[in-house]
């Protein structure tokens, strides 16, 4: 048997061992991307190996529908690589406390830790990562694109990397001493070249990337989650505001279990609303969310004024979307 069909195997029964309820042919056809008479050589071949999937149904299926399941993997094949703890731990990093948080932590105790130079690495790596908390569509980060600014950002090392800006027709070189990863709808790399301040570079147009082969150092004074959380979401380079926001009573509570921005201070009134206070730049992500559907006519700007005529500018131009307009 050929190394990748012994890997489609092995990979098909711990997908096999990890789910509770099994799975039917046909969720196996879709996870493979095999035909029926293929799926159905794998499982002869899991037996052939010694591996023993069983199949039975459950409450709710048709009668004639078998789901499979296998039990008794042997441990090895169920270690974590090096790469794979190290991106659970990541993970783990950016959750809140949660039934998923815990059950995380539980699955990395049962594993063998990693070794002290690469958690050495991991440390340096989570530092300079920041996500922003945001629930919607997020693109597709690419792998290789990924390895290579992990080892620029663990290196301090510059990166070439051929980049095709949103507004311009075609990539082009450029030469960036990468600061940190932020996550959040898109992945951004930040980034400062020249005399520049950090700016931000969204991964899905990193059309090519490679390490410069030269090195830099980052002044002590800068931290980058410090940096990040300056602003409301992604974006620098606007005014710092102190904002005050106030929810109605109808919204308060859900507003209240909601960290909005790590500068935030939260005061409960008599008739029940919620002053939140935060100071942070990226206005047009906080009127982004203060758009929500859950805030919309229950949240009030009292302050600044700045935010109030930006605001109005915002639904001012989103009038357009149903104006029809000539393009």
């Amino acid at each position: 048997m050929g190394y990748t069909k012994l890997q489609e195997l092995l990979d098909l029964a711990r997908e096999l061992q990890a789910n509770s309820i099994g799975f039917t042919v046909e969720q196996m056809m879709d996870r493979t991307e095999r035909s029926r008479k293929t799926v159905e050589r794998m499982l002869r071949g899991l037996s052939e190996l010694g591996l023993k999937p069983t199949s039975a149904s459950i409450e709710g299926d048709h009668h004639r529908r078998k789901r499979w399941r296998l039990d008794g993997l042997p441990s090895d094949l169920l270690t974590l690589e090096p790469s794979e703890r190290s991106a659970l731990e990541r993970h783990l990093n950016t959750l809140q406390k949660s039934t998923e948080k815990e059950a995380l932590i539980k699955v990395l105790a049962h594993q063998k830790p990693l070794s002290k130079h690469l958690a050495i690495d991991q440390e340096m790596l989570i530092e300079r990562e920041a996500h922003i908390g945001k629930v919607g569509p997020r693109s597709q980060i690419d792998e290789i694109l990924m390895s290579v600014l992990e080892k620029a950002l663990k290196g301090f090392e510059e990166l070439n990397m051929l980049y095709r800006a949103a507004a311009k027709p075609r990539a082009t070189w450029r030469t960036v001493r990468p600061l940190g990863v932020l996550f959040s709808r898109f992945g951004y790399l930040v980034a400062s070249s020249g005399q520049r301040t950090p700016i931000t570079y969204r991964l899905d147009l990193i059309e090519k990337a490679k390490l410069a082969g030269t090195y830099f150092s980052t002044q002590p004074s800068w931290n980058f989650k410090d940096w990040a959380n300056e602003s409301f979401g992604v974006f620098h380079g606007d005014e710092t505001l102190d904002v005050k926001l106030r929810f109605r009573k109808i919204a308060a509570q859900r507003a209240g279990k909601i960290q909005f921005h790590p500068s935030q201070t939260t005061k409960r009134n008599r008739d029940g609303s919620l002053v939140v206070r935060l100071r942070c730049q990226g206005h047009r992500e906080l009127i982004h969310e203060l758009c929500h559907p859950d805030w919309i006519g229950n949240v009030v700007i009292d302050e600044p004024e700045a935010l109030k005529q930006e605001y109005l500018g915002y639904l001012s131009t989103l009038q357009k979307a149903v104006e029809a307009p000539e393009f």
